[in-house]
C-alpha cells in the first residue's frame, strides 16, 4: 500500500521532532523485556487473588510477590535498556552511510509534500505505522524494522520476482534492491505481491534510472538481476559514468 500521509499523521510520526527516530523505536530488545516483566507481574497478581480464598491474604500475598517482583524488575530494566538504545538513534542510521547532513534532509523532505507512506499491509496503528517506509525527494526507506535509509540516486535495480532460489533448489518471491556500493541494499522473503509491485513502481518512477525487473536486455546481452547482481550494478554505473 502507498499513500501520502495528510499533515496529521505528519505530525504524529514526528512528534518528537524526528520520523527517523519515530520509526527506530519499533524494536529493541527491551520492548521484549518490558513486556515479559509486564506479563509476569499480571500473572502474579491474578495468581495471588485467585489463591486469596485459599491461603489467606498474607500467604497469596507472598506467593503473588514470588513472580510480582521479578516481573517489576524486568519491566525496569526493559524500560532502560530501550530508552538507551533509541537515545542511538542518529548514529543506526549512519551505518547506512548517511551523513548528519543527510538526516536533516531527510527530516525536511518527509514534512514537504509529495511524500508517500510505503507499508505491506492497510494497518495504520502505531506499531505499523513505525514499521512502513517512505519516499521523499531524494530518499527511500523500504518498510522494515531495519533503520536504513537510501538515496534514490544510489538505488541501481529495485525489483519484485518470484524466482528467487533457495538453497534447496525451490523459488521464493523476494523484493530486492540493490544500491552503487556494490552491496545488497534490501532484500524482503515472501512480502505480498500486489505491494511490493506497487513501491517497484513508485521507486521507478521517482527514479527512472533505476532497473525494475529481474530478467531483462541490453545490447543484445541477457542479464539476471538475482543470481548476477554485480553485473547488474556494473551495467549501470557504466550506463550512467558513474565507473
Amino acid at each position: 500500500m502507498i499513500f501520502e500521509p495528510d499533515d496529521k499523521l505528519k505530525q504524529k510520526m514526528t512528534k518528537n521532532g524526528s520520523v527517523l527516530q519515530y520509526m527506530y523505536s519499533v524494536s529493541g530488545a527491551g520492548k521484549g523485556i518490558m513486556a515479559m516483566g509486564i506479563m509476569l507481574a499480571l500473572i502474579g497478581a491474578a495468581l495471588a487473588a485467585v489463591l486469596m480464598n485459599t491461603m489467606g491474604t498474607q500467604g497469596a500475598v507472598r506467593f503473588g510477590a514470588v513472580m510480582i517482583i521479578p516481573g517489576i524488575l524486568l519491566t525496569v530494566l526493559g524500560v532502560f535498556m530501550q530508552q538507551k538504545k533509541e537515545r542511538g538513534w542518529a548514529e543506526a542510521y549512519k551505518k547506512c552511510g548517511l551523513t548528519d547532513q543527510d538526516l536533516r534532509r531527510i527530516e525536511q523532505e518527509f514534512r514537504q509534500p509529495g511524500t508517500v507512506l510505503l507499508s505491506m499491509d492497510k494497518a495504520k496503528d502505531t506499531n505499523s505505522l513505525k514499521q512502513m517506509g517512505f519516499i521523499t525527494a531524494n530518499y527511500v526507506k523500504f518498510p522494515a524494522v531495519s533503520p536504513c535509509v537510501f538515496r534514490l540516486e544510489d538505488i541501481v535495480a529495485c525489483f519484485y520476482t518470484k524466482k528467487y532460489l533457495c538453497q534447496d533448489g525451490g523459488y521464493d518471491c523476494a523484493l530486492i534492491a540493490y544500491v552503487t556500493d556494490d552491496e545488497l541494499g534490501f532484500m524482503q522473503r515472501n512480502p505480498p505481491e500486489k505491494p511490493s509491485l506497487s513501491i517497484v513502481k513508485a521507486i521507478g518512477e521517482r527514479n527512472p534510472r533505476v532497473i525494475t525487473d529481474h530478467y531483462f536486455s541490453y545490447e543484445g546481452k541477457e542479464y539476471d538481476a538475482v543470481r548476477k547482481p554485480e553485473e547488474v550494478i556494473q551495467l549501470h554505473k557504466r550506463v550512467y559514468g558513474k565507473i
